[in-house]
């Protein structure tokens, strides 16, 4: 009986490759997301494009719909901030807890964003939040696990 084989040893650069790819996908998810609310703020209008306007009563909830899609733009500006740190050698000024914390809080984040739009029948937002969900994961088990292309990556060769 031959000798069971041991899987080859990862590339390290080919791990960089789709560790910087999702990071990217997961901050292009959120940069999307955040220049649709700018837009929508500029607008004044509630809800997010391609779906049918809110209710008469949401807008007499929410007195100021411009700062309110501007926070919302603020947050995707946030998130789009943590990701790409966490690919960039000045993510390492960050401390490696907080950066993690952040990243799993964006990708948690990104999953309710997910959530929210499951019942809507968006299917283009659908799709790229299921990516940019996938991605953000991705990214987030790579940073935990110290993989190349991460801000606290191994130093490949």
């Amino acid at each position: 009986m031959p000798a069971p084989r041991s899987a080859p040893a990862p590339d390290p650069a080919r791990t960089r490759r789709l560790v910087r790819a999702a990071g990217l996908l997961a901050a292009a998810h959120w940069l999307f997301y955040t220049a649709e609310k700018a837009y929508l703020a500029a607008v004044g209008r509630l809800g997010m494009l391609g779906s049918p306007d809110p209710p008469a009563a949401s807008y007499r909830e929410i007195p100021d719909v411009a700062a309110a899609q501007l926070g919302n733009a603020a947050v995707g500006a946030l998130a789009t901030a943590v990701l790409l740190l966490a690919l960039t050698r000045a993510g390492r000024s960050v401390p490696r807890p907080v950066l993690l914390g952040a990243l799993l809080l964006t990708t948690l984040a990104t999953a309710g964003a997910v959530a929210l739009l499951l019942p809507h029948a968006n299917w283009a937002h659908l799709a790229l939040s299921v990516l940019g969900l996938c991605a953000a994961a991705h990214l987030t088990y790579a940073s935990f696990h110290r993989l190349p292309g991460t801000a606290h990556g191994r130093p490949g060769p």
